[in-house]
């Protein structure tokens, strides 16, 4: 889906004087801690290839969220209970330094992650130490995640009465419409940036089209 392209970010000091600087002069790691924040932006700003991860909870609950390309697998994904639960979801890259998600609806009741291959997880041990437990999760792989998400998105836009065929042809506005209904139907919100889900509904109907 289009996405705004950042053009220059503005620091102003607390004696009113600004200093601006253009958003593509800036690192490549702060433009993408940058675009973790909601705050700034509802979308991931143009940066490079993204990858999605799609979370599915034990009440069927739903969410997506945009990664950096260069993740490559799943590290470990772990909850600390201390005393309110928060996972964490380690992503492996390419250039060795892991990509961390907060989990924050439910972590204990996390049920399976999408990101490559399908992975169903399961609590293998709790640690206490003091007042704090951590809760650490196995991985039972189900085989490659793509091709079952694809399918459930054919299924939606039929039940939906959307023929995909007609998409290329949409005008922005109404394509987006179009992949919030579909991602309504198959109960996927995002995880934090709606712009998330809309990509991943693109993603999606790319790969249902060249796969017809």
């Amino acid at each position: 889906m289009p996405r705004p392209k950042a053009k220059k970010i503005i620091v102003q000091f607390d004696d009113g004087t600004e200093k601006e600087a253009a958003y593509e002069d800036l690192t490549l790691q702060a433009q993408r801690e940058l675009s973790r924040q909601p705050l700034l932006f509802d979308f991931i700003p143009e940066c490079g290839e993204m990858k999605y991860v799609l979370l599915e909870w034990k009440d069927g609950y739903k969410e997506v969220k945009a990664v950096d390309g260069t993740c490559t697998d799943i590290n470990r994904y772990y909850v600390i209970t201390r005393p309110e639960d928060v996972g964490r979801l380690s992503l492996n890259k390419a250039d060795g330094y892991p990509e961390l998600l907060e989990i924050i609806r439910t972590p204990l009741d996390l049920k399976q992650i999408n990101f490559i291959e399908t992975h169903e997880i399961s609590l293998d041990k709790s640690d206490r130490e003091g007042k704090k437990i951590d809760h650490f999760f196995s991985f039972h792989s189900k085989g490659e995640a793509l091709s079952t998400v694809v399918n459930e998105f054919r299924n939606a836009a039929k039940g939906e009465g959307i023929d995909l065929d007609a998409l290329p042809s949409e005008d922005p506005d109404k394509r987006r419409d179009v992949f919030a209904q579909i991602a309504g139907r198959m109960g996927i919100k995002a995880f934090e940036r709606q712009q998330d889900v809309l990509d991943f509904m693109d993603h999606l109907a790319k790969h249902a089209l060249q796969n017809a």
